[in-house]
């Protein structure tokens, strides 16, 4: 089989899908009064049901799964889903679980087509790729936030920068930013942190490394919508996220969610997917999650939802 989409390097590989809770959950929390009021109103514009849904309001302290897409979308180019996270939710055990998912794994889609996780934003948007997670996964996904990238640089922006505590000096080279990022406290815009954000390879930590990072940025956006000038910086953020967002999950809901699941998510446990990459006989290269932490996987996510 050879791929539908030819074959694209995306600017930005950004992993910090958490940030889309950011905008759906911890933005809400982190409000009060006409703030509040103001990014209510705002949510009803990027209010998108998923087509044909009845979804069912939100339950009281019961498990949910949200899955946050972010896209790299362009003009005249459908986009991908470059990064995809599942958040498991689990507010009577106060327990959540966060899955990144490769976003070159390969999945069976509907028809019964092999292709890569990402791809399939483009044949068939939030619907495809929330039915290929559902199948992929053998889990139910009733919500979901999906954030276009370039959002998440402007929201940054929007709050006036943020200062984050960089653990170890490394550089910074992509076709948009070269920066040094010194040790110790710095302050940095939206391009900035997304740099800060992406780099991986030089962190002796790898990944694990970026994810803290990636943390370190969501927090100190989180600081400025909670901090006392929120209010000065509400219309850009409104704007950010109207340009940028969209989610079927209520502004209520994302309220219930923010205070029931508070303390799981400080306590978010990652999950991670175990395999290997290579090119397959379609000669396309994929990642392949092994048998065995797919289904590990699966039976973490299955006993949080069902607990």
């Amino acid at each position: 089989m050879k791929s539908r989409l030819r074959k694209r390097q995306p600017w930005i590989g950004w992993r910090i899908i958490s940030a889309l809770s950011l905008a759906c959950i911890l933005l809400v929390s982190a409000t009060t009064g006409y703030a509040f009021l103001k990014l209510q109103h705002t949510a009803d514009g990027f209010i998108t049901p998923l087509k044909g849904q009845k979804k069912l309001p939100l339950e009281v302290m019961q498990p949910v799964n949200v899955l946050l897409i972010g896209v790299d979308e362009r003009k005249n180019d459908p986009g991908r889903a470059d990064a995809i996270m599942l958040l498991s939710f689990n507010p009577k055990t106060k327990q959540a679980t966060s899955l990144s998912i490769p976003r070159d794994m390969q999945v069976t889609i509907g028809n019964g087509e092999k292709t890569k996780i990402n791809h399939t934003y483009a044949y068939g948007g939030v619907e495809e790729t929330i039915e290929t997670v559902e199948q992929t996964f053998e889990t139910k996904v009733p919500y979901y936030a999906k954030i276009n990238m370039d959002g998440l640089i402007e929201l940054v922006d929007a709050v006036g920068g943020v200062t984050v505590d960089n653990p170890s000096a490394f550089s910074w080279n992509d076709r948009r930013l070269q920066k040094d990022y010194a040790e110790g406290k710095i302050q940095l815009d939206g391009l900035e942190a997304s740099g800060y954000a992406r780099m991986r390879k030089q962190d002796p930590l790898g990944d694990m490394g970026r994810q803290i990072r990636q943390r370190q940025v969501l927090e100190a956006v989180g600081m400025k919508l909670a901090g006392p000038n929120v209010l000065a910086n509400l219309e850009d953020v409104s704007r950010v996220l109207k340009n940028n967002f969209s989610t079927n999950i209520t502004f209520s809901e994302a309220a219930q969610l923010a205070q029931e699941n508070q303390t799981g998510f400080e306590r978010l446990k990652p999950l991670k997917l175990d395999g290997e990459g290579y090119i397959a006989s379609d000669g396309v290269w994929y990642f392949f999650a092994s048998d065995q932490s797919m289904q590990e996987t699966k039976q973490a996510i299955d006993e949080l939802v069902k607990s």
